[in-house]
C-alpha cells in the first residue's frame, strides 16, 4: 500500500474516531447515553414505559402530600377546638358552684370561645377551606367575624332570657332548635343545603384506591347530620355567652341549664376526639401509599438509569483511550506525510 493510500485511510479512522469521541464527551458531560431518545434502539419503548410509570406514581405522591398538609393543618384545628370545648365545659360546671360570681366570667369566655371556634372552622390551607366539603371557595361558617351577635347567638340568647326555675330543658331544646333552622344556623347554605348528604372529600392514592379525610363543619365523623360537633360546640358557647349573673338566681333552672350545656360540650368534645381519630387513620393510609409509590419510584428510576445514562467511570475511562487513539493516529499521519515528502525530494 503506498503511503499517500495509508493517509487516506488513516484520515477515514480519525474521522470515526473524532465521532465516537464527540459522543462520549456528550456522555460524560451529561450522563445520558444520548440526547435523542430514537437513538436508544430496542430500549426506547422500555425508557418510554419506565418515565410512564414514575410519572403515574409521582403524581399519586403528590397528592397524597398535599392531603396530608390539609390533614395536619385539620388536625391541629381540631385539637385547638377540642381543647376550647373541654375548658369550656369545665368552666360551666364550675360556675354551677361559683354562682352569679363566676358568670360574668363564663359569659366572657364563652363570647371569646365562640368567636375563636368561628373563625377555625374557616381555617384555609393552600387557598382552600377545610371544613367546607367540596365548596373550598366558600368559609363554612359565613358571618363567623359577628357571630356572637349574629342570627344563632341573638336567637339562642332570647332564649336564654326566657328562663326561669323549671324551664331548662325548654330553653335547651329551643338553643338546638335554633341551631338547626335554616334562618338563624351558623353554616352555610351549601353545607346545609346541597352539601347536607355529599360523600367526604378524599383523594386517590392508587389506581382504584381512594381515602376519605374530609372533615365537614356541620358533620360528626359517622356523617350524622344533628348534633354534629361543629353545632353543638358553637351552641353551647352561645348559651353560655348569653348568661347574665341575675340569671344564677333561677336555682334549679340555672343549674340544670349549665348542666345540659356541659353535657352537649362534652359529647362535642368526644366528637371532635373521633373526628381526629377518623382523620388520622386517614392519614396512616395516605402515608403508607405515598411511601409504597416513593419506594417504587427509587426502583423505577434506577431501571430507568439502567437504560438511558452511561457508567460515567467508563465513559471517561473509554474516552481517554479514545484520545490516546486519536492523538497517536495523528503522529502516525504527521510521520507518514514528513516521509512522502522526504520521499518527494530525492
Amino acid at each position: 500500500m503506498s503511503i499517500i493510500s495509508t493517509v487516506g485511510a488513516l484520515s477515514v479512522d480519525q474521522a470515526q474516531l473524532r465521532a465516537r469521541l464527540d459522543t462520549l464527551g456528550r456522555q460524560v458531560a451529561t450522563g445520558q447515553k444520548s440526547t435523542l431518545h430514537g437513538d436508544l434502539g430496542l430500549d426506547a419503548r422500555r425508557a418510554l414505559d419506565l418515565r410512564g410509570e414514575i410519572a403515574r406514581r409521582d403524581a399519586y405522591a403528590t397528592a397524597a402530600d398535599r392531603a396530608l398538609g390539609r390533614a395536619a393543618t385539620s388536625q391541629e384545628v381540631l385539637g385547638r377546638l377540642q381543647s376550647l370545648t373541654a375548658d369550656l365545659a369545665a368552666e360551666a360546671l364550675r360556675t354551677r358552684t361559683l354562682g352569679a360570681t363566676g358568670v360574668s366570667s363564663l359569659a366572657r369566655i364563652a363570647r371569646a370561645g365562640l368567636e375563636e371556634a368561628a373563625a377555625l372552622l374557616n381555617t384555609r390551607h393552600s387557598g382552600e377551606y377545610l371544613f367546607a366539603g367540596s365548596d373550598i371557595a366558600g368559609p363554612p361558617v359565613p358571618g363567623a367575624a359577628d357571630i356572637a351577635t349574629g342570627p344563632m347567638a341573638s336567637a339562642i340568647a332570647a332564649e336564654v332570657a326566657t328562663l326561669d326555675a323549671t324551664n331548662a330543658a325548654t330553653v335547651l331544646g329551643n338553643s338546638v332548635t335554633v341551631a338547626n333552622d335554616a334562618a338563624t344556623t351558623p353554616f352555610s347554605a351549601f353545607l346545609e343545603g346541597p352539601g347536607a348528604t355529599e360523600a367526604r372529600r378524599s383523594v386517590q392514592v392508587a389506581d382504584g384506591e381512594r381515602v376519605g379525610l374530609g372533615v365537614l363543619a356541620n358533620r360528626a365523623a359517622d356523617d350524622a347530620l344533628s348534633d354534629s360537633w361543629g353545632r353543638e360546640l358553637l351552641r353551647g358557647f352561645a348559651i353560655l355567652a348569653a348568661l347574665t349573673p341575675d340569671q344564677a338566681a333561677m336555682g334549679d333552672g340555672f343549674q340544670d341549664l349549665l348542666q345540659g350545656v356541659h353535657d352537649s360540650l362534652s359529647g362535642a368534645t368526644a366528637g371532635l376526639a373521633a373526628e381526629q381519630g377518623a382523620l388520622g387513620s386517614a392519614e396512616q393510609r395516605i402515608e403508607a401509599a405515598r411511601e409504597r409509590h416513593r419506594d417504587s419510584m427509587v426502583v423505577l428510576r434506577g431501571q430507568l438509569g439502567a437504560v438511558e445514562e452511561v457508567d460515567l467511570a467508563a465513559a471517561s475511562s473509554a474516552m481517554r483511550q479514545m484520545q490516546a487513539r486519536l492523538e497517536a493516529s495523528y503522529e502516525a499521519t504527521g510521520m507518514l506525510s514528513r516521509l512522502s515528502l522526504a520521499a518527494l525530494l530525492r
